[in-house]
């Protein structure tokens, strides 16, 4: 069994792939969430303007998963 996705492993994971993630899923944004309600493992959220864009097969980076929210697009206030 795979040891679980910590925080700090996850955080640093979306830091070395930041630019990429956003660029090949053409995403808004991306953050860092729990992987499963109550779990204690991480995943990367990648936020997306439409479901066009979500891809259809799991995806992972660095082992850690990847979960996809349409979120359309994002504006400051």
């Amino acid at each position: 069994m795979s040891e679980p996705n910590t925080l700090e492993r996850v955080r640093s994971t979306l830091n070395r792939h930041r630019a990429h993630l956003l660029e090949t899923y053409r995403a808004v944004g991306v953050g860092i969430g729990q992987a499963a309600p109550s779990a204690t493992s991480y995943c990367i959220t990648v936020y997306l303007l439409s479901s066009a864009d979500v891809p259809e097969e799991p995806v992972a980076i660095d082992g850690v998963p990847l979960r996809f929210e349409v979120t359309g697009p994002v504006r400051l206030m």
